[in-house]
């Protein structure tokens, strides 16, 4: 069992921050925040602002929900742990899970990122970047 568990602890690590379900996040965290505020003075027309800021709020719910996810999952993995006779099988459904759900949660990322990019124009885009 020894041979499981370093690789994969150090898989739940690596992939929990990217799976996981969209769900409502209570507060923005501080960088979400600060990037809807840049975008608010960037992006001078307002329908344009608010749709990209409620694309900034996506992003930021993925990241809770990855975050949210890490936990659950390192849960799964530490019961699974627990157990002598856990078979490899039950690590490789978590991590086979895991990776699912990172796949999913960067799709939806770059489904994001390509709508970010269609509703700023180039200038406002480097400007963003610039102030990050």
């Amino acid at each position: 069992m020894q041979h499981v568990l370093m690789p994969g602890l150090v898989m739940v690590l690596g992939l929990s921050a990217c799976a996981g379900k969209d769900s409502k996040e209570e507060t923005p965290d501080p960088m979400t925040e600060q990037f809807r505020q840049e975008i608010l003075v960037v992006v001078t027309d307002p329908d344009r602002a608010k749709k990209a800021v409620k694309l900034v709020d996506q992003l930021g719910q993925l990241s809770a929900d990855a975050e949210r996810q890490y936990e659950k999952d390192l849960e799964i993995f530490h019961a699974l742990n627990a157990s002598y006779d856990t078979k490899e099988t039950a690590f490789q459904g978590l991590f086979m899970n895991m990776n699912n759900q990172a796949r999913a949660r960067q799709r939806r990322v770059l489904e994001v990122h390509a709508k970010m990019q269609k509703l700023l124009t180039a200038e406002e885009w480097e400007q963003l970047a610039e102030s990050r």
